[in-house]
């Protein structure tokens, strides 16, 4: 294998895959990149078992093949190069060496016959929607998905395509966030929960305007863009039965500016106690008030104009469990619904975003 490529377009791709690679491997050919040479492209590709990823870049190649070597010490090599051709070449007792400028390098490699494969599954038919919409609405459900690894279920985003409708779904057992989204036509029926680790990886990989195409199949979720694809196993488990969780209507209902009430939260949770930040609601009319109190540091509270309709309600709740959700929202003035101190509440937008997200109370 012998091939020169763009340092540029070499990092970037080594950068879309090598977080895929975990640091701690039980099989050392795992915590490599695979890279193989034919054509006019140089694959790489990564993989930790349960998510892999691989992308094409353009290359000159003089003699194809394959090797697989360090993918953190080949990105942190290729990160230091000046921006010119890299030449890579393979030589004997699997070595690889690389030059760029005057800088030299010889590299351990692995053969590349026992890097596991990563076959895209082949799906009957695909979605497609653009970079910025798959994004946003993992923006507005990843943070609820949960980090107890006992309830393996929970451990991903759930997607669901039904009808012309695209949405996905995260809980952690205290809150929900939802996001829908309509992309006008239809995307068929399918649904799967994608692994934490693998919406990760997509959120930082995604562009600002292209469009990607996703796929799921009995085991397997897909992504591709140009040059890029993504598998992920999906998680085997019954994710809740979210549209139950979801009230359909509460008797009250706050109206507020989201940086108000964000800035807010924020000022009075520094009182609140570190494990859970309780903060406490009080609701009237025409005002909020919000307080936070802890026996070793003391107490805070802070009145904010608001418009509610409902039953005055003094309710307790994790402030940061509320920042997150609102954080999730594109436009600044939120719905906040209520029923009563024991019942969910729901955030959502003053406009209709197709994304709301449920948080239960907390007893303070």
């Amino acid at each position: 294998m012998e091939v020169v490529l763009e340092r540029d377009a070499f990092l970037k791709g080594l950068q879309m895959v090598q977080n895929i690679v975990e640091p701690r491997q039980t099989l050392p050919i795992l915590a490599n990149v695979l890279l193989e040479a034919e054509g006019e492209i140089v694959r790489m590709t990564a993989t930790d078992l349960e998510v892999g990823a691989r992308v094409s870049v353009p290359a000159k190649v003089a003699a194809k093949g394959k090797i697989t070597v360090s993918a953190r010490k080949l990105a942190e090599i290729v990160k230091e190069l000046p921006a010119a051709a890299v030449a890579l070449k393979v030589t004997e007792n699997v070595m690889v060496s690389l030059r760029c400028g005057g800088a030299t390098y010889r590299m351990v490699g692995l053969a590349a016959d026992d890097f596991p494969p990563v076959v895209p599954a082949s799906p009957d038919s695909w979605v497609s929607l653009d970079a910025k919409t798959l994004r946003d609405m993992l923006g507005q459900t990843s943070f609820a998905v949960s980090h107890d690894e006992t309830r393996y279920a929970l451990n991903g985003v759930l997607f669901v395509f039904q009808g012309k409708d695209i949405r996905m779904v995260a809980t952690d057992g205290h809150r929900l966030a939802m996001s829908v989204r309509s992309l006008g036509k239809g995307v068929g029926g399918a649904t799967g929960i994608v692994p934490r680790k693998a919406v990760t990886e997509i959120m930082r990989v995604l562009g600002a305007s292209e469009e990607v195409q996703v796929a799921i199949t009995e085991n397997q979720f897909v992504l591709q863009m140009p040059n890029f694809v993504m598998t992920a196993r999906l998680i085997d488990g019954q994710f809740p039965n979210y549209e139950a969780v979801i009230p359909k209507s509460h008797p009250g209902k706050l109206v507020a500016v989201r940086g108000t009430l964000s800035a807010a939260l924020r000022r009075v949770s520094v009182m609140a106690e570190e494990r859970n930040k309780p903060v406490k609601l009080a609701l009237s009319p025409a005002s909020l008030k919000v307080t936070a109190s802890s026996q070793e540091l003391g107490e805070a509270e802070e009145i904010i104009e608001v418009e509610y309709s409902g039953e005055e309600h003094v309710i307790g709740f994790n402030s940061r469990y509320l920042l997150e959700a609102m954080a999730a929202l594109e436009k600044d003035r939120l719905v906040f619904e209520i029923k009563d101190a024991q019942s969910p509440g729901v955030i959502k937008s003053a406009e209709d975003e197709g994304y709301c997200c449920v948080i239960m109370p907390m007893r303070i």
